[in-house]
């Protein structure tokens, strides 16, 4: 018996829900040309923006450290040698460079508490905010299920237009991949002047949007 004939649908599914969970994530830089110094600098900076989120109303270790390194910083510098120009490495020093990551239910009165606490640290971090929902789960499994019944959908319109009989599913092909599920808000923050108001800050997200596509295979008769 020969193969069957088959039918190849690629299903499109999509999902949408109100954003409940925030992760603001923090960068810090401390450079000096000793090795000790750049480290001392960096931790005071975490320290200071620890205090921040305690001062939020959050506990010290809500506060986590996402990346951490310490490199050897160089700089390209012209000098004229018998008549030609070369480019020299100079060493400039040491850069200390911490990410660190808030994650919280999202609360209006508690995300003003916690803007205003680091947009008042001397650490003076460089601020980028990710919406999402908690549940990611949930929104990939939704998404999942809408690809199946589009898949589904477009292969009875195109069996019945083409006159012939969909049969069994004999397949289903799907990657895997990681569903992206946030959408991010980058921001550029110094500390505000000391003995200056902090501004007031009011965030109202889209809402979250996802989306996949999965192969199916039916046979036709």
């Amino acid at each position: 018996m020969g193969n069957p004939r088959t039918i190849h649908i690629k299903g499109t599914g999509t999902a949408s829900a109100v954003p409940d969970y925030v992760t603001i994530t923090m960068e810090l830089q401390a450079q000096h040309r000793e090795y000790v110094q750049a480290m001392r600098i960096g931790a005071q900076q975490v320290e200071m923006l620890r205090e921040a989120a305690t001062e939020a109303g959050f506990m010290a270790e809500n506060l986590k450290t996402a990346y951490f390194s310490v490199d050897a910083e160089y700089e390209s510098e012209e000098q004229e040698e018998n008549g030609r120009t070369r480019y020299h490495r100079v060493f400039v020093g040491y850069v200390c460079k911490h990410t660190l990551k808030l994650s919280f239910d999202l609360d209006s009165e508690r995300m003003e508490k916690a803007m205003t606490a680091i947009g008042d640290c001397l650490s003076k971090p460089e601020v980028s905010i990710a919406f999402t929902v908690k549940n990611k789960q949930a929104m990939r499994d939704q998404v999942l299920e809408s690809a199946a019944q589009d898949a589904r959908r477009k292969a009875d319109i195109l069996c019945k237009a083409s006159g012939v009989t969909l049969g069994d599913l004999l397949r289903v092909e799907y990657s895997w991949g990681e569903i992206n599920i946030s959408h991010s808000l980058d921001l550029k923050m110094d500390c505000c002047a000391l003995g200056e108001a902090s501004p007031s800050y009011d965030f109202h997200p889209d809402d979250i949007e996802a989306g996949d596509t999965v192969d199916f295979y039916w046979e036709i008769r």
